[in-house]
């Protein structure tokens, strides 16, 4: 009989003990340090290849938009007015603006590029900010000595002076072509597009190369091209870059003798640039040794379970029983998960009365588990869509308010203000419109509130101070994406009311794993009656209710409840306010997801 115990019992041996311990024997045979080593190395090429096109394309793309600028009738122009020393000067002026608008609607229409600049040899030059310069010292700059020495179009992470203040204390990477007259071919300058560093680096340093592995993009002298400094356990390809320059291969691999290095490396050709990636040898092999432990461990235990096996089915019919009792005073509590893990999986199911029983019930139990679980999901999905809602109402009251201050600049015609404002106001709506996550890095935030604090600038002038003071090292801790706009959105509004004008400032900070988020102002401030009513909304978990709110301090609430639907209990708030003595609202939001 098959289903005999004796039966049973025996082929339960031979799958729980021959089969499990033949398969780790092929396995082991199978497996090498070299399989694994390769394996590594080539899903490290697969995405050094990748990040290669992604540079070679964005490169690509710019080059593409500098012949783009200098072969529009508006720079032809602008060139012959810089050649025409007879020219009155305001139609050099009117050429500086013309060329001044071109270029930022290139600016504008290319997401890839922050600002473009065209350097005349004569010291003057213009670009997408609303000025003109007359500063000649950019002719030592090391940038233009290295074009026009070495011919280097392709520059490496600096800082530009020559573009708008909130550009200017962000690195950039940029492309160096000559200025010329087309109908003549006469050089007067150098055309310079710069685009942002972070757009080059944050996607390199997804790319892992082993657990201590580096990747670093480097100049054919292998210097960094980007913010990154050079490991000094990690430089063995610097004694190889030789043979890597000399090598008319796009890429290859290496060993460094010395330091017993892996290197792999990509040639960026367009650029001039290379992609270098270095790891230990031994660091290759060490998913090897995880298998045989691994496999050991699996051994050891798939021989513990046959001989559990071997008890369980010697108990024949009367064990069914008293788990089957066991697993109906689970039920009876509540028990679901535990019911079905402990008691459930490990039951036997004889083709008798009593397997008919155990099969009824299994079949109860998993019916009111999904049932169970169906309401859970509907009430997730119900409080997902009061978040989404939370979210989508600050939108259209900020977005107003910068219409309106657009509008307001220009009909006082200030014109370049407006170019200003639009541009901000794309970088924000860019950011706006990203809805793949509710959780953004706080330097994201931090620039969008930058964005925000240029606007409110220019709107109101020697009225509003703002002062930030952020940590650069807590740049890519997560947070709730726009729970900082309407904050300070409240602090200016508030704070203008003050007869010496707004101050505003803000500030981020940390300890151990809590994130610090600060704004404070002069304003008019809270009574201690709003202070209580908002603590109290918040400890009853009525803060949703701000879907209706109306009146003052909504996008305060509208903030407080997000931040309570996500962190739940792990957010805290302090608000410190007195009627005419300013507000300080401080936020402590858990810095790692649990």
């Amino acid at each position: 009989m098959f289903y005999s115990l004796r039966t049973r019992l025996s082929v339960t041996f031979i799958i729980l003990l021959i089969i499990p311990f033949i398969t780790m024997v092929v396995v082991l045979t199978q497996v090498s340090n070299s399989v694994i080593g390769t394996s590594i190395e080539e899903s490290t090429s697969q995405t050094m290849d990748q990040y290669a096109s992604f540079v070679n394309t964005l490169t690509t793309q710019v080059e593409d938009v500098a012949n783009q600028v200098l072969s529009n009738e508006v720079t032809q122009q602008w060139v012959a007015a810089q050649l025409d020393k007879d020219l009155p000067q305001e139609k050099r002026i009117a050429h500086d603006s013309e060329i001044r608008k071109f270029l930022s609607s290139i600016a504008l229409n290319h997401s890839s590029i922050s600002s473009i600049t065209l350097f005349n040899e004569n010291g003057t030059a213009v670009g997408i900010r609303d000025n003109v310069f007359n500063d000649p010292s950019f002719l030592d700059s090391p940038w233009y000595r290295t074009f026009e020495k070495d011919g280097i179009r392709w520059v490496p992470a600096h800082m530009d002076a020559y573009q708008p203040g909130y550009l200017q204390s962000i690195g950039m990477n940029s492309l160096v072509y000559n200025l010329v007259q087309l109908s003549s071919f006469r050089k007067i300058g150098v055309l310079k597009l710069n685009v942002q560093t972070s757009l080059i680096q944050t996607s390199l340093e997804k790319i892992k190369f082993g657990e201590t592995g580096r990747v670093y993009l480097l100049d054919m002298d292998g210097n960094p091209v980007l913010e990154q400094r050079i490991d000094d356990n990690m430089s063995g390809f610097l004694s190889l870059m030789p043979s890597i320059r000399t090598d008319k291969h796009s890429g290859g691999k290496l060993t460094a003798e010395q330091e017993d290095h892996r290197i792999l490396y990509r040639k960026i050709k367009r650029a001039n640039w290379v992609l270098v990636g270095e790891v230990p040898e031994s660091e290759l092999f060490e998913k090897m040794k995880k298998v045989q432990q691994t496999m050991m461990a699996v051994g050891a235990v798939l021989l513990l379970m046959t001989i559990a096996a071997a008890f369980w089915l010697s108990s024949g019919i009367a064990r069914p029983l008293t788990r089957l009792a066991g697993s109906m005073r689970l039920v009876e509590r509540g028990d679901f998960n535990q019911e079905e893990d402990e008691a459930l999986a490990r039951m036997p199911i004889p083709r008798n009365e009593v397997g008919y029983v155990v099969k009824v019930f299994r079949n109860m139990v998993k019916r009111l588990r999904f049932l169970i679980e169906t309401e859970f999901q509907a009430n997730m999905r119900r409080k997902d869509a009061e978040y989404k809602a939370l979210l989508m109402q600050i939108n259209p009251h900020f977005l107003y308010n910068t219409l309106e201050a657009i509008g307001s600049l220009s009909a006082q015609k200030r014109s370049g203000e407006v170019i200003d404002v639009t541009e901000w106001l794309g970088q924000m709506l860019r950011y706006s419109l990203r809805v793949d996550s509710d959780l953004v890095k706080l330097g994201e935030e931090m620039q969008y509130i930058r964005y925000y604090v240029s606007i409110m600038k220019i709107r109101f002038g020697e009225r509003l101070t703002i002062e930030i003071q952020d940590r650069p090292e807590l740049e890519k801790a997560e947070i709730v994406k726009f729970i900082l706009q309407p904050l300070v959105e409240n602090a200016i509004k508030f704070s203008l009311e003050n007869p010496g004008g707004a101050r505003v400032a803000i500030r981020t900070s940390g300890y151990e794993n809590t994130l610090i988020v600060e704004v404070s102002d002069n304003g008019s401030g809270m009574s201690p009656d709003l202070i209580d009513e908002l603590q109290r909304e918040m400890s009853q978990g009525d803060m949703t209710d701000v879907l209706g709110a109306q009146g003052r301090r909504v996008g305060l609430r509208n903030v407080l409840a997000r931040c309570c639907l996500h962190y739940g209990k792990r957010f805290v708030v302090r608000m410190e306010s007195a009627p005419d003595q300013g507000t300080r609202i401080r936020f402590e939001l858990p810095l790692k997801e649990e």
